[in-house]
């Protein structure tokens, strides 16, 4: 009966050690990629470059790019000012990691020629209690600061640590998008430029 104890216990942390070395390689290809604020929030910053544009049509892509790209209830606009070159939103992922959410503050500032976005990963959100229908009926927060890879004390190193590099993945595709929206448009531009 020992043995058995022995194998199943060596066997579970032979299993831990693979998916910390997972979420290792995984922390590590991101590492240097994104940055600290003031506050601790992890901030991604991309300088699109469309010299062909004017301040007004970049604005305009940009709030078109919100009206494309999140199609439900994850976005809310929080800020929108014309003059200024100014849109700010609040959004959220989710399923980063096992029904965890990601709270995030998308920044773009525009002027003639470019624009810059910063994406900052705030917040995480994820099932405190689980009624016994399954559904999901008290929620946690956690700020991203609090836990793996910002705070290496953090506990639950590959839950975390799986669910930063999927917030980090997802707002750089997040980045991703918007230089296309900025660069080409949110639709065709064949599309986009046909006589109606």
């Amino acid at each position: 009966m020992k043995n058995v104890i022995l194998v199943s216990a060596l066997l579970i942390c032979s299993k831990f050690a693979v998916l910390s070395q997972n979420v290792d390689e995984k922390l590590v290809s991101i590492q240097g990629k994104w940055v600290l604020d003031d506050r601790k929030n992890v901030t991604i910053q991309r300088i699109i470059e469309a010299h062909s544009l004017s301040k007004e049509e970049i604005y305009n892509r940009a709030l078109n790019f919100f009206a494309y790209h999140y199609i439900d209830e994850n976005i809310k606009i929080v800020n929108n000012d014309k003059s200024q070159g100014l849109v700010v939103a609040r959004g959220v992922f989710d399923n980063l990691n096992n029904s965890c959410r990601g709270w995030h503050v998308i920044k773009i500032e525009v002027k003639d020629g470019k624009a810059k976005v910063l994406v900052t990963l705030t917040e995480y959100q994820y099932p405190k209690n689980i009624s016994t229908d399954g559904v999901f009926n008290t929620w946690a927060h956690s700020r991203v600061s609090e836990e793996v890879p910002i705070n290496p004390k953090g506990g639950k190193y590959v839950y975390w640590g799986n669910a930063f590099y999927s917030f980090f993945t997802k707002a750089t595709s997040l980045v991703d998008s918007f230089e296309i929206a900025v660069k080409e448009g949110n639709i065709s531009k064949e599309i986009e430029s046909s006589d109606w």
